[in-house]
């Protein structure tokens, strides 16, 4: 049974798309099978794919119309080799030398620690003074840094024949991006053109 997703059905493909008044290109990934979905950005459409689920067709994405990274490997290393953790500060009921103590805490302030939590499992009343980050030195924490993890990706299947660095680290748009179905009121109102093959246009 040929399955039909709105814009396009099995035994066609997707060749390319541009804006009707400008012409101008849009990426196009096919992978076969599936229904058709836009990805957009702050700064427009950055591609349309088709694939059968959500998570295939972002890969896709990630994969080829992500921008790659305009940092060396050894750059984000430099700017993000570090761990980061965050500790529950509490009351201390005595005072702490200065020389027995972390950073960044005052003589009565200490990290909670699993003894603290006497109260059916939680702090005492009042015990809870605030949050405090730590960062520690790591070469090898960039991947897990949080900093990173806002601005970069990888690659599910690594660099791409367009990438120059070939780390197949991408940069992410800091103000959001999305994807979702490409309808037909859709393309209408973004003005966009398909071009769509058919098994027979090969025959």
């Amino acid at each position: 049974m040929q399955q039909v997703t709105d814009l396009i059905a099995d035994g066609e493909t997707l060749l390319s798309a541009k804006y009707e008044g400008s012409g101008t290109e849009i990426p196009v990934y096919d992978d076969g099978f599936g229904p058709l979905w836009i990805h957009r950005d702050s700064m427009g459409v950055s591609g349309i794919v088709r694939a059968q689920t959500f998570e295939d067709a972002y890969g896709i994405c990630e994969d080829e119309f992500f921008p790659e990274a305009d940092e060396t490997v050894e750059e984000i290393e430099k700017e993000y080799g570090y761990t980061v953790r965050h500790e529950r500060v509490i009351r201390s009921a005595e005072s702490i030398p200065e020389a027995d103590r972390p950073d960044g805490l005052g003589a009565y302030e200490k990290f909670a620690t699993h003894d603290d939590y006497t109260d059916n499992g939680k702090l005492p009343e009042c015990a809870f003074l605030r949050w405090l980050t730590i960062e520690t030195p790591d070469p090898d924490g960039w991947i897990e840094n949080p900093g990173f993890q806002e601005g970069f990706g990888f690659r599910p299947n690594g660099p791409n024949s367009s990438d120059k660095l070939n780390h197949g680290i991408y940069s992410k748009d800091l103000n959001g991006d999305y994807l979702e179905p490409l309808t037909g009121a859709l393309l209408e109102d973004l003005g966009i053109e398909l071009e769509i093959e058919t098994d027979d246009d090969n025959n």
